[in-house]
């Protein structure tokens, strides 16, 4: 046994494991295999985000002791972000959507950042665009105001090549015949996708929408449930020519297979991991047995306690 101390939580971020689906699992479909992010330090994909933005400003001499950390979010980078900041010494503040679970603004605050919350009125894709103008005037008027700006900031795919897809790569033996993956900042299906296709040229890349904000699909934006994805923009980062097909999963179909994921998995998950399934399940009929299908389940269910999901 190897036994090993790390000097703070950041280092023991990542590794998480891969688990292969079986009572939600179709004899006549592809197998799917979940990486379950919702283990991650921080409880979701979105730590190895936070933690590269930040590492790589940090490089460039963007952050100084005094620095402020101020971004943008509709939720679970905003967490990853406060937790950077708590073991990095940084004050942190996160301009988030009224419309996100409660549990999100507490995390943060829990993690010692600071919250300003924007009122959602029904279009979540201008109130994400005036979280952003908030934190860019914010910048403007205070030279100490650094905002990562996920959205464009190459540093967020980057993490998801170097990192979680060389994870994935190690941890499925034999060809991997499709990934799909919600669209939120485009980071991971992006960084993943890319990755992914280097090595399977032939295989097919699905991206995941919610059916309230399907702009990939030229739909309109409204209000959903399918938190972190679906955020009612298209991100500059985001690779629109690693996809194939865009799945549109409703808020139903994405509660339910969340709530299958918990009932028949054992996986406690998020919303947007039911949206991913969802898909996943719709690919590997599509590419049908002896084929492989990997997704991600991007965090836990334990910041979803005030949603749908948890309604009986």
């Amino acid at each position: 046994m190897i036994h090993m101390v790390y000097n703070n939580v950041l280092e023991a971020m990542g590794h998480t494991p891969m688990i292969r689906l079986s009572r939600m699992a179709d004899p006549d479909s592809a197998q799917i295999l979940v990486k379950f992010e919702g283990l991650n330090v921080g409880g979701s994909i979105k730590t190895r985000t936070a933690f590269n933005m930040i590492a790589d400003a940090e490089r460039k001499g963007l952050l100084h002791e005094d620095s402020i950390i101020v971004e943008p979010t509709s939720g679970n980078q905003g967490i990853g972000l406060a937790l950077i900041g708590a073991v990095r010494g940084y004050r942190t503040i996160i301009i988030m959507p009224d419309s996100v679970s409660e549990e999100r603004r507490k995390l943060v605050r829990h993690y010692g950042a600071e919250v300003i919350l924007i009122h959602d009125d029904g279009d979540i894709g201008a109130c994400i665009d005036e979280c952003l103008q908030t934190a860019l005037r914010m910048a403007k008027e205070d030279p100490h105001v650094f905002v990562p700006q996920q959205f464009a900031n190459p540093a967020n795919a980057d993490i998801q090549r170097r990192q979680t897809a060389q994870e994935i790569l190690e941890q499925v033996s034999g060809p991997i015949d499709g990934f799909c993956s919600g669209v939120g900042t485009g980071g991971t299906i992006t960084g993943i996708g890319e990755a992914l296709r280097a090595v399977n040229p032939d295989m097919t890349i699905w991206a995941v929408e919610p059916e309230n904000a399907a702009i990939l699909s030229g739909g309109s934006v409204g209000t959903h449930l399918q938190m972190g994805i679906g955020d009612g923009l298209i991100p500059d980062i985001l690779n629109t020519q690693i996809y194939d097909h865009i799945q549109i999963v409703t808020d139903e179909e994405a509660l339910q297979t969340a709530k299958d994921l918990a009932r028949l998995e054992g996986l406690m998950c998020g919303i947007s991991s039911g949206s991913n399934v969802a898909a996943a399940q719709k690919l590997a009929k599509k590419l049908g047995k002896g084929k492989t299908v990997v997704t991600i389940l991007p965090d836990t269910a334990e910041r979803y306690f005030s949603t749908p999901l948890f309604e009986d």
